[in-house]
């Protein structure tokens, strides 16, 4: 093809047609820059479209962080309900005039659950990624990346709220229990599996841990209260999605890469 264009600008001008020769040159730089920004073209297309396809795994993989949030912070709620409900039960004791023990096996067994330490945190996910890099404008959907952000901001503070006093005074009454009783009273409580009659009454005459347990009893229901907005927060954002995302609703993040 070009063979045959350097043979026709010859000719023009071994036929001293300048004029025409000028037009025709014209013409082929025409050609050639239509050729060039048809090409340019075509590959903004391209580019758009593995943006967009991009931008569509990035969807996917955010529903799904949501979803395991979503189970992270039931798990959550199921421990913090279980201590709450276990306290509420030792601090009966401790403001009953008579603290008669009746089930000391029951008693033991709710006795554990005020220590017991939780270690919420969170991973690192696809929203972080995008957030750290400035690429939340894959999304094409800023009101999306809002809630995102605003969801995970305050689940970050309320995570770091509960590493803080909450688990503290877990390890103080901890510190406070461990020391009670003595070697038989230990090795009951191993083998026998409950707590002795001695070591319950010294543990319910220790006017410090009972303001410890009131404490946890507190900061249980408050931390409750916490995470079941943030878990509603969450459910509400993987609904949203599934309504701005349809393909969402087919039950596999692989259809909405599928076009």
């Amino acid at each position: 093809m070009i063979k045959f264009f350097r043979k026709i600008r010859q000719k023009m001008l071994t036929e001293n047609k300048f004029s025409k020769y000028l037009l025709y040159a014209i013409g082929e730089i025409v050609l050639v820059v239509i050729g060039i920004l048809i090409a340019l073209q075509i590959n903004n297309w391209n580019e758009e479209r593995k943006l967009e396809n991009m931008g569509k795994v990035y969807v996917g993989e955010i529903y799904t962080d949501l979803e395991n949030e979503i189970l992270n912070i039931n798990e959550i709620l199921l421990g913090l309900k279980e201590q709450y409900e276990g306290t509420e039960y030792i601090l009966s004791f401790f403001e009953s005039s008579e603290k008669e023990i009746i089930d000391t096996l029951w008693f033991t067994k709710n006795h554990w659950s005020p220590s017991k330490i939780f270690i919420i945190q969170r991973n690192k996910n696809t929203f972080d990624e995008l957030n750290g890099s400035g690429q939340m404008g894959l999304l094409k959907n800023d009101a999306l990346s809002n809630k995102l952000e605003l969801f995970y901001k305050n689940l970050d503070i309320l995570i770091s709220n509960f590493q803080e006093y909450p688990l503290q005074i877990r390890m103080e009454l901890r510190d406070l229990t461990f020391p009670m009783g003595n070697v038989e009273d230990a090795k009951n409580e191993f083998f026998e599996d409950k707590l002795t009659t001695a070591f319950i009454q010294e543990y319910l005459a220790n006017q410090k841990v009972y303001e410890v347990l009131l404490s946890i009893y507190k900061t249980c229901r408050y931390n409750i209260e916490f995470f079941e907005d943030s878990l509603l927060e969450a459910q509400n954002l993987i609904k949203n999605m599934k309504e701005d995302y349809p393909e969402l609703n087919l039950g596999t993040n692989d259809n909405i890469v599928s076009n």
